[in-house]
């Protein structure tokens, strides 16, 4: 059986068409999803806002901008612990929902091995440093949805009742309706709700998100005459991420009884692996001024996915179906649909400023330029034209930007931070995708160690419909990351 999978939270969830072969875009969320950049590393960095283009002497310059390595002048290990406090409120027609979900992770751990000469030393070439790293850049971890109790909301029968009417049954998702005895012919290629769907109902929708994007590290920045530092990464990128989705909808008579109540389920799962190359480049016209240009390539995915459906249907009364006779519940699945494909995500350019305040402090900020409609998808499994197109249609650039501020008191360290995020939608139609986060921490430097704290506080909005046509569900996210990195010089 042929499967249609939905388009999930950004746009209309499922267009259901008979094969795998005219698939619309199914693949375009994925995409998207894989794609967003946002800056990550050690609890310093959060605490800046993400702010790294033109800071060096971290250790998330090895995933960042490698020429950051060169500024280092002792080797170094480091840990970050992180917990993540994730809060959804989903309004629809006017009725809200809370939900949360909460994770411990291991957000950033990595280690440099610093060749630096001594400042006696001859040469230009002020040595250099290796450096690999493990960092978590995305967590897919949360959980949403909506719970409407108006009686005369449309139904998702009546959406397919269309399809059904026009095309006949369509295979995937769609043709569970007609196996679980909600949706009947009549004659004549025509069809029908079950008897038992009444124009009264209630209905919900809940979405179960978990998974993540790993980025794991190995770069090498030099230094050239404590001026002109450069760096180059090789980024090996790991994915997996789960959904389940499950669609309720209860018919009640006149005195609010249940006379049908289906329940439908989507669960998709997909893992994959990917490549990516960065380069790097921090100039200091003047000691207290850096200047840094950073450039990450597209990085190239292999994903594997497994998707398949289900529902469940319970009738009361019974249906009476002439030729199966009483049906007091039903169900019926899809077949478990394996497929692979490749994607390309979008390069990214940055640069950034940072100027130091003596051994005061610094302020830096970063300015980064994505463009979300240069994704690409390809497959041996089915066509991916249609899916590209949506790409180029309903994604365009953003210009992303940091700020932060660091100051230094004695071994004591303070900092503040904003970042902003741009909607990767071209033509919004008066929805706002945009993140804007707010953090701060503090830090302890010592000569052997040190030990940092940072709490960034995100806000974006993310939008939802349970299938094509139905009403829009608003979803403003507030997530809460907490981070706690140790270092130490050897």
């Amino acid at each position: 059986m042929n499967v249609i999978k939905n388009l999930g939270p950004f746009f209309a969830m499922v267009f259901l068409l008979p094969s795998w072969a005219s698939a619309q875009s199914g693949y375009v969320e994925d995409a998207l999803r894989y794609s967003l950049h946002n800056a990550t590393g050690t609890a310093r960095i959060s605490a800046l806002g993400g702010t790294q283009n033109s800071l060096g002497g971290d250790i998330s310059n090895i995933h960042g901008n490698p020429a950051g390595l060169g500024f280092f002048q002792r080797s170094e290990f480091n840990m970050s612990l992180g917990y993540m406090d994730w809060n959804t409120n989903s309004t629809f027609e006017g009725q809200s929902l809370n939900q949360n979900s909460t994770n411990f992770m291991i957000p950033n751990i990595g280690v440099v091995f610093s060749r630096a000469k001594a400042p006696l030393e001859a040469g230009d070439w002020r040595g250099g440093s290796f450096g690999f790293s493990y960092n978590r850049q995305s967590n897919f971890r949360t959980n949403y949805g909506y719970s409407s109790n108006r009686l005369d909301q449309e139904s998702i029968l009546d959406y397919y009742l269309d399809v059904y009417n026009e095309s006949g049954v369509p295979g995937g998702v769609g043709g569970l309706f007609f196996e679980a005895f909600l949706i009947n012919p009549i004659g004549n290629n025509q069809f029908d709700f079950s008897p038992n769907a009444t124009t009264s109902l209630t209905k919900s929708d809940f979405v179960e998100s978990e998974g993540n994007l790993n980025h794991i590290s190995l770069a090498y920045g030099g230094n050239y005459k404590n001026k002109l530092f450069l760096g180059a990464n090789l980024g090996i990128l790991s994915v997996n991420y789960r959904r389940v989705q499950t669609y309720n909808e209860d018919f009640l008579d006149a005195s609010n009884r249940s006379t049908l109540f289906s329940s439908l389920q989507e669960n998709l799962y997909q893992e994959g692996s990917g490549i990516n190359l960065g380069l790097g480049i921090i100039y200091k016209p003047i000691d207290q001024l850096n200047l840094g240009l950073s450039f990450q390539s597209p990085t190239w995915s292999n994903i594997n996915e497994e998707y398949g459906a289900d529902i469940f249907a319970d009738f009361n009364p019974p249906y009476i179906d002439p030729e199966f006779g009483s049906i007091a519940e039903s169900d019926a699945e899809t077949e478990l649909f394996i497929s692979n494909y490749g994607l390309r995500t979008p390069l990214r350019l940055g640069s950034g400023i940072t100027y130091f305040f003596g051994k005061k402090g610094f302020l830096t900020a970063d300015v980064d330029y994505v463009d979300y409609s240069t994704a690409n998808l390809r497959s041996n499994a089915f066509n991916t034209g249609e899916d590209n197109r949506q790409i180029r249609q309903l994604y365009g650039q953003t210009i992303n930007y940091r700020l932060g501020g660091e100051a230094r008191l004695d071994v004591l360290r303070i900092r503040v931070g904003y970042a902003y995020y741009g909607d990767p939608f071209q033509n919004p139609g008066g929805t706002d995708r945009s993140m804007t986060q707010l953090s701060g921490g503090l830090g302890v430097r010592m000569p052997k160690y040190s030990i940092d704290l940072g709490v960034v506080s995100s806000h974006f909005n993310s939008y939802h419909t349970s299938y094509p046509g139905s009403p829009l569900s608003t979803i403003d996210n507030q997530r809460l990351m907490g981070t706690l990195s140790l270092g130490f010089n050897f």
